[in-house]
């Protein structure tokens, strides 16, 4: 079994570095920034005290290369 890709179903503030503060958790649960932070770690989720779903995320970068003038 895979893990769920539920972002799009949540809200958050930037990251910093493997923390991550959700403000709203996909069972529709708001926090205050900072008040739930999930982190980069699978193995060590972290909870939502509402719905117990297990969360934690992954970053990714893309970089690109302008190719026509612009």
């Amino acid at each position: 079994m895979s893990d769920k890709d539920i972002t799009n179903l949540v809200d958050f503030n930037g990251n910093d570095d493997e923390y991550l503060p959700l403000t709203e958790c996909v069972c529709g649960q708001r926090f205050e920034p900072w008040k739930f932070i999930i982190s980069i770690y699978r193995d060590t989720p972290k909870e939502c005290p509402n719905c117990k779903r297990k969360l934690y995320f992954k970053m990714g970068i893309r970089v690109y290369e302008c190719e026509k003038e612009i």
